[in-house]
């Protein structure tokens, strides 16, 4: 009986044995699962945080467009204001020289007139 006694206690050391070891493994797999679950959260942290400086950037440029399209739109109203204004100056030009005109021709007229019946006068 002593060597199913011995025979017993060996595979019991040997089961013991392998026990650590799986045991060993076990923790090496749990520390090492635990190690990549902190850097997967760390990674998903730094994602986000860019994610988040992306958006900011993009709410910047988003309003930076805006107001330049405000500019624009603003441009625009002002060239057209130039442009009427322009406009109506050009009509008051030509009103001014219509009347200049028509001054001129009066007196032009009244000199026509002046000699033409001065010299009916000296007849």
């Amino acid at each position: 009986m002593g060597s199913v006694n011995n025979g017993a206690s060996n595979i019991d050391i040997a089961l013991a044995e392998e026990e650590s070891i799986i045991n060993n493994d076990i923790s090496n797999i749990n520390s090492h699962l635990a190690s990549t679950q902190s850097e997967i959260q760390i990674k998903q942290n730094e994602i986000q945080k860019k994610a988040n400086i992306i958006s900011e950037k993009q709410k910047q440029v988003y309003g930076q467009t805006q107001e330049i399209d405000d500019k624009i739109q603003l441009f625009e109203t002002r060239n057209k204001m130039l442009q009427l204004s322009i406009d109506r100056n050009i009509y008051k030009k030509k009103v001014i020289y219509s009347l200049l005109a028509i001054i001129i021709a009066l007196i032009v007229g009244m000199l026509f007139f002046y000699s033409y019946f001065s010299k009916l006068a000296k007849i």
